[in-house]
């Protein structure tokens, strides 16, 4: 009980010192990562870990290896990667704010292939190529919180969210490494990976009047913490580019009801601008609360929305893993869809049907293969997860939602469940903060090899027993609470 009072004392320190930087200060920061590096640039050294008077450097334990290739543009001469094939992160401290990262990436020698994440696994971008002798930049918009609001009080955050020692990250040397999660800290991090993650630089500027779409809901939209778990709302920033900003506030276990009550809306409403979106999806936890209460709380974020000059979007929440004896999806929800179909049909809102596409998603994955995309009955692994991104962008394409035209990456094409990626041949690299409470990976919840998401290139080395939890109680809402989900 010590350890977990101190390690909340300097995490709401560290937050107190960053809230104190402006978000309107001018950033721009250089890191070459290649010898020698060129003007204006900071050249990082391998054993340059992150901490916060240096402001930035490898974190989380990460080993690198820098390889010299002495070519004679300093983009190919040289770059970092991860030891042994391994991820790596990198941090930078920054205040509270949106960000344009541009990263460049190639090996002189071989292609290049880099998977790059941002805070808690985040996908910005997939498998990026880089031909040997060249390299490439890509660039994509990354933002930033702290609990802290304006004007005062600051969102109350669970237990997750913010105690040090709940959280392991392992290595193949099978060391864990404690970390807190990193959506609500003082810096930008950044993790590598792939095949043959080659860094060259990174270059980190404010991103200038960027459309943010927000997204509110829980953990099944949420960016999920630890391997094996899955949600649509971390996978979502990969299909867009600039200037197009993807702010997950979604969290494990809330319902509309908490959401509001834990101050998380106060939060969102205190940096949303005109023109910005929010996605709204609950239902999951709400089971419970009277339709007519539920549905209330959909007008207030309405209202608020719009009273900001932004648009409301809402989204009905998936459907859980349940097929009926034919293989065709069984609605798990109760009235909750049909009852935010009525709200958006009342306020004139434009509605993304999940729940109809994710039956349709189940039962195209089918019964043998459904519960190799989950984890539980209610959470999809980063397979499952995925695939239902992709259902999710579809649905803003066809609703014609303004922020998509022209803003989609150039690799997406149309989805339909008829054409999913393939189970068996399915590799998004996994990362090593992995869930000490479940075994395996994607679909192996005994502990075998998975048969999706788990590279030959990369195996995670065998569990460790799971850290006791703590639980923190949000501050209590005047309404009634609402029943919660398992996660």
């Amino acid at each position: 009980m010590m350890r977990s009072s101190l390690i909340s004392v300097c995490f709401v320190g560290a937050l107190a010192l960053s809230a104190t930087l402006s978000a309107e200060e001018k950033v721009d920061l250089k890191f070459s990562f290649a010898v020698p590096p060129p003007a204006g640039f900071t050249a990082v050294k391998a054993d340059e870990n992150y901490n916060v008077n240096r402001g930035y450097g490898f974190d989380l334990g990460s080993k690198v290896q820098f390889v010299h290739r002495f070519g004679t543009d300093y983009a190919t001469s040289g770059f970092v990667t991860g030891q042994s094939g391994q991820p790596f992160f990198f941090s930078a401290k920054l205040a509270p704010g949106a960000y344009r990262v541009t990263v460049t990436l190639g090996d002189a020698n071989a292609e290049a292939v880099t998977t790059v994440k941002s805070e808690t696994r985040r996908l910005m971008l997939e498998s990026v190529r880089s031909p040997a002798g060249h390299t490439k930049k890509s660039t994509f918009l990354v933002h930033l919180r702290v609990p802290q609001i304006p004007g005062g009080g600051m969102v109350a955050l669970k237990s997750r969210e913010k105690d040090l020692y709940q959280l392991f990250l392992y290595w193949q040397d099978n060391q864990p490494q404690t970390f807190m999660e990193l959506d609500w800290d003082e810096k930008l991090t950044l993790e590598f990976s792939d095949a043959h993650p080659a860094l060259t630089a990174i270059e980190i500027t404010n991103a200038e009047k960027p459309v943010t779409v927000y997204l509110v809901g829980d953990s099944t939209m949420t960016d999920q913490m630890m391997e094996p778990w899955g949600a649509w709302g971390m996978h979502l920033p990969r299909w867009f580019k600039p200037p197009v900003l993807i702010a997950n506030y979604a969290e494990s276990g809330e319902s509309a009801r908490s959401f509001i009550g834990e101050r998380r809306w106060s939060k969102l409403m205190s940096e949303i601008h005109a023109g910005d979106f929010v996605l709204i999806q609950f239902g999951i936890n709400d089971r419970g609360t009277p339709l007519d209460q539920f549905k209330g709380y959909f007008n207030q974020f309405i209202k608020d929305t719009r009273d900001h000059g932004a648009t409301p979007v809402l989204v009905t929440s998936q459907n859980l893993r349940e097929l009926d004896a034919n293989g065709k999806g069984m609605q798990t929800l109760g009235g909750y869809p049909n009852a935010m179909k009525e709200v958006a049909k009342e306020q004139n809102v434009t509605l993304l049907d999940l729940n109809a596409m994710s039956m349709s998603l189940y039962e195209a994955i089918g019964a043998e293969k459904l519960p190799k995309a989950f984890v539980d009955g209610t959470h999809q692994n980063v397979y499952g997860s995925y695939e239902l991104t992709k259902c999710v962008v579809q649905a803003m394409v066809d609703a014609k939602l303004p922020f998509v035209a022209g803003n989609l990456v150039d690799d997406w094409k149309p989805f339909d469940t008829a054409h999913l990626d393939a189970l068996e041949d399915f590799k998004l690299p996994p990362d090593p903060q992995r869930d000490p409470k479940v075994a395996g990976g994607p679909g192996a919840p005994t502990g075998s090899v998975p048969i999706a998401g788990r590279p030959s290139e990369f195996a995670l080395p065998p569990l460790a027993p799971a850290p006791a939890r703590t639980q923190s109680a949000p501050p209590a809402p005047t309404t009634p609470p609402a029943t919660p989900a398992p996660k």
